[in-house]
This record gives structure tokens, sequence and C-alpha cells, in this order.
């Protein structure tokens, strides 16, 4: 497992080498490098579409965990940790999307033409860097790897860096530090002070939701609306 873990951390990182070594093989200037890792155009616009999908779409998974009674309210408050948890975790975003989609997928279109087996391949990496986590089952894992299907999905479609970045910290920030579920077994300061219920395949235990029946459903819901609007609005594409 360790072994599993350590190829899904560090082979994003060679491929990422390999577009390095052709970019400068072919002699790339700084922008041009930029523009194919899609940071630029910094496309504030995408962010905060990213955002807006996955609030909307956690806060769906909470009420769908309120509604079948999964879990019960303690509370509210507010702690400075949570400010603190909300610069971690876009520094996690920027840094998980630039290696795992950013850097990964451009080394391997050096190699692999198809889009879909691109996406394919970056989903069973991601998921691979996520399986020593806490509370890590068979369901959480495909979950993890749909996840990483969400985000290369994003960033292919949109050439662009900040649609998944906006994606994947408003996903964390959301579930973890505004509605206090755990976030891939990990647990953050939180607005809502919550207690699960029910910890079976419905709920996810002790990774949370995304190790859940519930959290796969709502990473297809997520790439139903990115497959909508980035199919029906030009915008989102560089």
């Amino acid at each position: 497992m360790v072994f599993l873990k350590f190829l899904g951390l560090v082979i994003p990182l060679l491929f990422g080498v390999l577009f390095f070594i052709k970019a400068f093989k072919n002699k790339y200037g700084g922008r041009l490098i930029l523009t194919e890792l899609g940071v630029i155009p910094i496309k504030l616009s995408n962010f905060l579409i990213g955002i807006s999908i996955s609030t909307f779409v956690f806060t769906l998974v909470f009420l769908t965990y309120y509604w079948f009674d999964f879990l019960d309210v303690k509370g509210v408050s507010w702690h400075f940790m949570i400010i603190n948890a909300f610069f971690n975790l876009i520094g996690i975003a920027i840094f998980e999307e630039l290696i795992s989609r950013s850097f990964f997928i451009n080394g391997l279109k050096n190699y692999i033409k198809s889009e879909y087996l691109i996406i394919f391949i970056t989903g069973i990496f991601f998921s691979l860097a996520h399986i020593l986590n806490k509370g890590v089952t068979i369901i959480s894992s495909i979950s993890t790897f749909i996840g990483g299907v969400m985000y290369a999905y994003a960033f292919l479609k949109s050439k662009n860096i900040w649609l998944p970045i906006g994606l994947h910290f408003a996903w964390n920030f959301v579930q973890g530090c505004v509605f206090g579920f755990f976030v891939s077994g990990y647990h953050f300061s939180s607005i809502l002070n919550i207690e699960i219920l029910e910890n079976n395949f419905l709920t996810g235990g002790a990774y949370g939701p995304e190790g859940s029946l519930i959290g796969i459903i709502a990473r297809f819901i997520v790439i139903f609306i990115l497959w909508k609007l980035l199919v029906k609005n030009k915008a989102l594409t560089r």
C-alpha cells in the first residue's frame, strides 16, 4: 500500500519533469509554458465558478445527510483556525492541481492522444495518492478516482487550471470547514459541529462523505454540471 501511494505521488511529478524537458528542448518561452500548464490567463471567473459548483453540490450532500437523519447538528461556532484552514486548503488545491492535473496531463500528452485515457490514468493515480488516508475503503478509492476524473475533465475542457482549483478548494473547504465533515480522513475546525449518526457505505465513515455512495453521486453531479457549462459556455475555455 505504501508503494502504491508512492506511485500516486511520484508518477505525476515524473511526467511533469518530462513536460519541462520537452519545453526546454523546444525552447518554449516562459509565457508559453505557463499557458500550456493552464496557469495563464488567470481566470478569476473560472475559479469562482468552480467554487460555486462545489459549494452548491456539497450543500446538497449536507441536506441529504440531514434529511435522512445521518447526522445531528450539535451547534454553530467560529474559530480562528478556520481562517488558517481556509488558506491551507487554497494552497493544497493549487499544489495538487498543478501536480496531479497540470504537470501530469501535459506530460502524458507527449505519449497519449486520447483525452479519455488521460483522464482515466490521472484518476487512478489521484486515487492511489489517497490510499493510506484514514478510513480508506474500496468505495472511497472509487470515489477519489471519480474525483480525479472530475478535476481532470475540468482542466482539459477549460484548458485552464483555475476551474479545477476552484472546484477542489471549495469541495474541501465547504465539506470540512463549513459543514464539519471529515475530508478524505482529515478533520478541520468548522462552523457547524456535527455528529454522524450512521457510519456505513452511505455516509463514508472516518473517510467522510467522499468515501460514501452519496459522495460518488455528488461527484457525478459535478461532472454533469461541468459538462453542461463547458459545452454551452465557451467563455470558460481558454
